[in-house]
């Protein structure tokens, strides 16, 4: 009789203690999701096998407009933390695409890459006219909004 109600005791303990770590093991995956931050090293894409062109430290990037294009950005900036025991999946980004000193002409919400690491617009050929353009973009995590980034100036061409 007794060993029944030990028995009964060692079950129930086995319950709670796998409870707790699923419990536990929840609140670190949510712990290790990151909250929106404002995204770093910006940059453009003139075509899909091209190399990036940096907004920071460079000259101004140019694409052709006939070809299309890619603007980048990382949740972070390269080097900082660089997505270390972080998980960006769950963040989305919201671009906005304008001419200097105007409204934007493009507005679109993106889910991050697959990988975790790149917030990405396509742009489809055609789609700007040659001339002066900026973008920016921020992050969006559940309710929570980070500020904009700093404007990023390029060039379409023909």
């Amino acid at each position: 009789m007794i060993r029944k109600h030990l028995r009964r005791i060692g079950a129930t303990a086995g319950v709670i203690a796998a409870l707790v770590s699923v419990a536990v093991a929840s609140a670190n995956a949510t712990g290790s999701q990151a909250d929106p931050g404002v995204p770093g090293t910006l940059r453009v894409f003139a075509g899909q096998y091209e190399q990036a062109q940096f907004c920071e430290g460079g000259p101004t990037p140019v694409i052709s407009g006939a070809s299309g294009a890619s603007l980048a950005a990382s949740p972070t900036k390269f080097g900082k933390d660089a997505g270390k025991n972080r998980s960006y999946s769950s963040l989305r980004a919201t671009f906005e695409v304008a001419k200097p000193g105007e409204a934007a002409l493009i507005t679109k919400t993106e889910r991050i890459w697959p990988n975790g690491m790149v917030f990405n617009l396509a742009l489809a050929a055609g789609e700007l006219k040659p001339g002066d353009y900026r973008f920016r973009l921020h992050t969006i995590g559940g309710n929570q909004v980070s500020a904009w980034t700093p404007w990023c100036a390029f060039t379409v061409t023909q």
